[in-house]
């Protein structure tokens, strides 16, 4: 079996590399620990060199993955070196290091004083060192100084926590031993995510400036803060010894005399000293690896199977070397005609592995739109909306003239049809306007889902090439919006056809003896009112006769007579049979002409005009770039699925 380290540190690698280390918790020891309590020292002390940055305020701002890999056998001039996961450069000078760290650390950190969750990997190699994995976390603040952030506390707390939440991160908290462990930042964002202390490793730093030495003993006996896996305690080459010119040997030499001479602490020397914790975390890590390579198999396989759906999404960039870039221009227009087409008929499949969608798409939607909101918005318009029995009235009247009406007046019946027959043209419009929309949608859909080609083999995803996509949905577009008028044209024409000729010999119309034996057989008798009968009041004075002056605005007078309403409920009736017979044709011919002169129109000159447009020497290469960003992305998944 490989070395289980060396194998979570490959992993470590493609993941930074693939862009995914937020994809996947692998097992590893995350260093906590606030500002100034040693956290930067006891990492070099572990390495035996100076590489990270110094200095007051927030140092660390980004993740620092510290691969730590122990040089045996190394040749003369080789013994030690360091290497970054972004950079190809082997580095000798650990000056340059820390530098490229700063670095690399301005390139993704916008301002000064930001931080950010994206990693740095740094490999070090050095026979000085034990194989070891860490990741150094920005140290946690309380308060914000100078021009830092206002909520730049809550902003490292919660990367830091992002980080140790997972019950596969091992925490290292840093805590000054100088100070009460119950003040301990590091112990109390650790008891946040692991609070029976079961995976929190304790490393006292400072002992030498520790005022009590016997609270500093009791706290790395765990009688003050018990954990699980313990306390150790170091003394660091502080940043005044290292100006002093005091070497790491000798730090840890004056280390090993310093426990050695407090017999205080003779009962735990193995737990202190900086040796003694890079043996400690070594232990603890590889074990911690084991324990966790079942799951994280598990876990490596589904994220590079994620990785490898992606990529074939992504499609095959040599492809257009293999085909030319005339043919391949044409093979994405054809894929997106016809991805456009199978949308529209319903024969776009799905994933095998994927829940069938819980909503409608495609022509779906646009069955919905003229069965489900245009025919029943159609149906529910009642044929006497704006229409009052006093409007029938004064039409009826109006229709007969100077003359007494005998019958019910045709031509009041045509006029009221008419204007209700108009009040059809705007539902039947909007109807065109949903289509229209609809059909846009599915030029936008079509050209972020060509993919789904790919799982038979096929390239089609627009999303390689933002130019020609953007192209080819201005081509759609245009197509669908030249389309808009000749339809509003034909669905007017619709509404107007049956507004200009009433044809009341229509087989399904009630027609006029049929509407009175109806009407009829539902009115109660009732007795003929005194005026119906000729019979007036007498008046106080016969000898006078003078007539009213007529209004400006006349409407019939009184209480309508028995006759009047008997010819209005005659009419409405009239009225009724025939808008429902005009309802349905207009429910069954507006789609009809919808499909006609938009949606297939569209689908019959797309192609053509997508070609027309689009396949001409001066575009073809400017529409085939594909940006930088896709071929990182397309490396990334190639790295994460292998």
């Amino acid at each position: 079996m490989k070395d289980p380290l060396a194998v979570l540190n490959a992993i470590h690698q493609v993941l930074v590399s693939a862009g995914l280390h937020a994809e996947l918790s692998l097992p590893t020891i995350a260093v906590v620990g606030s500002q100034s309590v040693g956290k930067t020292s006891v990492l070099q002390s572990l390495v035996g060199r100076d590489f990270l940055p110094r200095g007051s305020g927030i140092v660390t701002r980004r993740p620092l993955i510290l691969q730590l890999q122990q040089v045996r056998n190394a040749g003369a001039g080789h013994s030690e070196w360091a290497e970054f996961q972004h950079s190809n450069r082997r580095f000798s000078d650990f000056g340059d290091v820390r530098r490229e760290i700063e670095a690399e650390t301005a390139r993704v950190c916008s301002g000064s004083r930001s931080v950010s969750d994206e990693p740095i990997l740094l490999r070090i190699f050095s026979p000085a060192v034990m194989d070891l994995t860490l990741v150094d976390l920005p140290g946690l603040t309380k308060v914000p100084t100078g021009d830092q952030p206002k909520d730049i506390s809550k902003r490292i707390q919660n990367l830091v926590k992002k980080y140790v939440a997972s019950s596969n991160t091992l925490i290292l908290a840093v805590s000054a031993a100088n100070v009460d462990l119950a003040t301990s930042d590091a112990l109390a964002l650790a008891r946040e995510v692991d609070p029976q202390g079961q995976r929190t490793v304790g490393v006292l730093t400072k002992l030498d400036l520790a005022e009590e030495q016997s609270t500093a003993f009791e706290a790395l006996a765990g009688e003050v803060y018990p954990l699980r896996l313990g306390y150790t305690a170091v003394v660091c080459r502080n940043e005044k010894s290292s100006q002093a010119g005091m070497t790491f040997e000798d730090a840890l030499k004056e280390e090993h005399d310093f426990f050695t001479r407090q017999q205080r602490f003779e009962p735990l020397l193995s737990q202190c000293g900086i040796p003694n914790l890079a043996q400690r975390l070594q232990f603890l890590l590889l074990n911690h690896i084991r324990e966790a390579l079942p799951s994280l198999r598990t876990n490596v396989q589904q994220v590079a199977g994620k990785c490898r759906e992606e990529l074939a999404t992504l499609g095959d960039e040599n492809l257009e070397k293999q085909m030319g870039q005339g043919p391949l221009l044409l093979h994405l227009i054809s894929c997106y005609v016809r991805h456009f087409g199978d949308l529209l008929e319903g024969r776009v499949e799905h994933r095998l592995q994927e829940p069938p969608p819980a909503k409608l798409v495609g022509g779906a939607r646009i069955h919905h739109i003229f069965h489900r909101v245009f025919a029943q918005e159609i149906l529910q318009f009642d044929a006497f909306t704006g229409l009052s029995d006093m409007d029938i009235r004064v039409a009826m009247r109006n229709a007969a003239g100077p003359k007494p009406q005998l019958f019910v007046p045709e031509i009041a019946f045509e006029r009221m049809v008419k204007r209700q027959i108009q009040k059809l043209e705007d539902p039947a419009l909007q109807c065109v306007a949903l289509v229209f929309e609809e059909l846009k949608q599915l030029a936008s859909q079509s050209g972020l889902g060509c993919g789904q080609a790919l799982l038979q083999g096929e390239v089609g995803d627009l999303q390689r090439f933002p130019g020609l996509r953007e192209k080819v949905l201005e081509v759609a577009h245009s197509v669908i919006r030249r389309s808009l008028q000749p339809t509003h044209n034909m669905v007017s024409n619709l509404i107007r056809i049956e507004r200009e000729f009433i044809n009341v010999d229509h087989p399904d119309f009630i027609g006029g003896l049929r509407a009175m034996s109806c009407v009829q057989d539902t009115r109660p008798e009732t007795p003929p009112a005194a005026e119906a009968m000729g019979s007036r009041q007498p008046s106080q004075n016969e000898d006078v006769i003078r007539l009213p002056p007529v209004p400006l605005v006349v409407t019939p007078a009184g209480e309508p007579s028995e006759k009047e309403r008997m010819d209005t409920e005659l009419l409405k009736s009239l009225l009724l049979s025939y808008f429902t017979i005009v309802k349905r044709k207009i429910i069954d011919s507006v789609p009809k002409a919808i499909m006609h002169f938009m949606v297939n129109s569209v689908q019959e000159t797309l192609h053509a005009e997508c070609i027309s447009e689009l396949y001409k020497p001066e575009l073809i290469s400017q529409l085939l770039q594909e940006p930088e960003e896709l071929r990182q992305k397309r490396r990334s998944c190639e790295a994460g699925s292998s």
